[in-house]
């Protein structure tokens, strides 16, 4: 039996919300398949679970945790906003996680979730404290600079981290990034619009694109199988004929473009790059942009890939019922991050929270599609292939179903 149809990772094989029975996945890629015929589980989920039915909040601010008791440890790390609370995504990712644990967690897993403070000073004392505790993995929504600095410590001395704010660069110490960014979203489209590979990509970046983050756009355009020309940069007053200029070497030379970013300022790139009037060169977009970027004539026909979230459908009433308000992206990965712990240790205890474990090929689907972790600890995601069309996105592709 293939390593992933072995697990009976909760996520995965199918939780059905009103049903107590569970069994392998169906097929050699586990799939989520709440609130479908197919795959049951041998758990209840929330809506059956007496205990965790009823969500509330702790009425103290000092201590939150969730699950059973007695359970495998989860530490979850974020920070609080400056009214004491957990405010937008790390108030999302908290909840998303205490939907998870209580639907999939099956009184094995015991949420913790603990603030860090301002600055880099609790994050030491957090990690040792979740070290002390045995806990089986630290999940975390913290700023660049934290999140690398619970990369620095030795694996030895923490639990694996799972990353759910922006990546960060790792060199596979048990450091797993699961969110998405717009790196991906624009690798994703690049596949799209040079399907067979053996294209010549250039890439169009705002000013402040970090150097790292264009080692790691360079290195994903050439492991698609295509051919990097380099990336050139726009500032927020240049013209469209400005942006030609600079750039003009790496705009003509190229069958395929890629425009990064997430302002205004898309749409001047677009026109420079739609004036060079290359025959037959695509254009590929990436989740990051504006919406309102989408009703410009210059940006017809771009290619964006999108995070898959048909999944996240299956939670989202769920998620507004308990904790009113709407179901985000954040919440989704909050969740994920739950399901993927709540079936490894459910399947084989504690100890399954490893690299290799969290590695495994096939992948994991989950509310946010289907994903698995590379060796370089990134995320690579199967996502929607949209193109612009009427001034909005309309799907030209779905995600396949395996890798």
């Amino acid at each position: 039996m293939p390593f992933a149809s072995s697990l009976s990772l909760s996520l995965l094989t199918g939780w059905l919300p009103h049903r107590r029975h569970w069994q392998p996945a169906c097929g050699a890629v586990l799939i989520l398949c709440a609130g479908l015929a197919g795959c049951q589980m041998d758990g209840s989920g929330l809506s059956s679970n007496s205990k965790n039915d009823d969500i509330k909040m702790p009425s103290t601010a000092i201590e939150e945790s969730y699950g059973g008791d007695s359970g495998t440890e989860i530490t979850l790390l974020l920070r609080k906003g400056a009214a004491g609370l957990y405010e937008g995504p790390a108030r999302d990712v908290r909840d998303g996680a205490v939907l998870g644990v209580g639907e999939l967690g099956n009184n094995q897993i015991r949420l913790r979730v603990k603030d860090v403070g301002p600055g880099l000073a609790g994050i030491a004392a957090q990690v040792a404290a979740a070290k002390g505790r045995n806990a089986a993995l630290i999940v975390s929504y913290l700023p660049p600079g934290e999140t690398a600095a619970i990369a620095a410590i030795s694996p030895a001395q923490r639990p694996p981290l799972l990353n759910l704010a922006s990546p960060t660069a790792t060199s596979g110490g048990d450091v797993f990034n699961l969110a998405s960014d717009e790196i991906d979203s624009a690798t994703e489209g690049v596949k799209a619009a040079g399907p067979g590979g053996h294209k010549k990509v250039s890439a169009l970046v705002p000013a402040d694109f970090s150097q790292s983050d264009s080692t790691r756009l360079g290195n994903a355009i050439w492991n698609s199988g295509n051919t990097f020309m380099g990336l050139g940069r726009y500032n927020t007053s240049d013209q469209a004929a400005d942006i030609l200029t600079k750039n003009q070497p790496l705009i003509r030379s190229a069958e395929i473009v890629v425009i990064l970013g997430g302002t205004s300022e898309i749409g001047m790139v677009a026109s420079a790059v739609r004036s060079a009037a290359v025959p037959g060169q695509a254009l590929v977009g990436t989740n990051n942009w504006p919406q309102s970027m989408y009703t410009m004539p210059t940006v017809t026909g771009a290619f964006i890939a999108t995070d898959d979230t048909q999944s996240s459908g299956l939670i989202a009433e769920r998620y507004q019922r308990h904790f009113n308000h709407p179901l985000t992206t954040s919440g989704a990965y909050g969740y994920d991050a739950m399901a993927i712990a709540s079936g490894l240790i459910r399947s084989q205890g504690p100890q399954a929270m490893t690299a290799a474990n969290l590695m495994n090929k096939v992948g994991f689907r989950g509310t946010t599609g289907l994903f698995r972790f590379n060796a370089t600890g990134m995320v690579e995601r199967k996502m929607v292939i949209n193109t612009i069309d009427g001034g909005k996105l309309k799907v030209a592709a779905q995600p396949s179903q395996s890798f």
